[in-house]
């Protein structure tokens, strides 16, 4: 898909880490940028840096796990710009907690935002892409862990891997529409990740610090690979039409673990 003047990207998580990347990435590529957020302050920070160097973006606060949020969302990106070829649905959170320990509200905040969030996006702007009839691209964020199966985050991996199937899925299924998706599976990247629970809302159970037992994945994290390379790749994927954008190839052996043992069990039935 070509990139440029006249197009306009939708970026959620935008207020911060990769998709505050995104958005810059995709302003300098002369898109118009919706940066939404759950945190207005953080949007309207992005929003304003790039309009402040040449470019021309808004800011909408958005909260994923709402539809009618997410509807907001697209009638705002819609009425200020005229149509969304580049459709980001990127925010995400995390809580590290095996299956064993997780309560109702864990599982409902982290699928709400992370499958949900997506689902929510695609109901609600998908159908308005389609109308415009011209390219398009969608780009679901995921994860390393929605190649293979960490440990200690049991409802972060469900998320990240449904959000890996309905993107294959939507690869295929979008395709004679001229419509593209891009699943992107960072490892560690220098974001605010494992700090999501800052923002968990009330009705999910309230703020939340980040427990002890994680402190290690922050400062991993914090030492990883900038968001913006991130954000280059997934430029390059949106123009290339490239399904999977994965950045780390210390990830690779556990995707290689998981592809053996599923080759393994088909050997069975030989």
């Amino acid at each position: 898909m070509e990139l440029g003047t006249g197009k306009t990207a939708v970026v959620t998580g935008g207020g911060s880490g990769i998709g505050a990347a995104l958005c810059k990435a995709f302003a300098a590529e002369s898109l118009s940028v919706v940066v939404s957020d759950i945190d207005l302050s953080a949007a309207e920070g992005i929003s304003n840096s790039i309009n402040d160097t040449g470019g021309n973006a808004i800011a909408v606060r958005t909260d994923v796990s709402d539809r009618s949020s997410i509807k907001e969302l697209a009638d705002a990106a819609f009425e200020a710009f005229g149509s969304v070829d580049v459709l980001c649905n990127n925010a995400g959170v995390v809580t590290f907690r095996s299956a064993s320990e997780m309560s109702d509200s864990d599982w409902d905040w982290v699928m709400s935002v992370n499958l949900q969030g997506v689902i929510n996006g695609l109901t609600q702007f998908l159908p308005r892409i389609l109308e415009q009839g011209n390219a398009a691209h969608i780009v679901n964020t995921s994860s390393s862990a929605g190649l293979f199966a960490p440990p200690g985050m049991a409802s972060y991996v469900a998320s990240k891997q449904a959000v890996v199937g309905l993107s294959e899925h939507l690869s295929v299924d979008l395709a004679a529409v001229n419509v593209g998706v891009s699943v992107l599976c960072p490892g560690g990247v220098a974001t605010k990740i494992v700090e999501a629970g800052r923002n968990r809302p009330d009705t999910h159970g309230g703020p939340e610090d980040v427990p002890d037992s994680a402190e290690p994945i922050r400062q991993g994290i914090a030492a990883g690979m900038p968001p913006s390379e991130v954000a280059d790749r997934v430029i390059d994927a949106v123009r290339n039409n490239h399904l999977y954008v994965v950045t780390h190839n210390d990830t690779r052996p556990g995707v290689e673990a998981r592809l053996e043992a599923i080759r393994a069990c088909y050997a069975l039935n030989d």
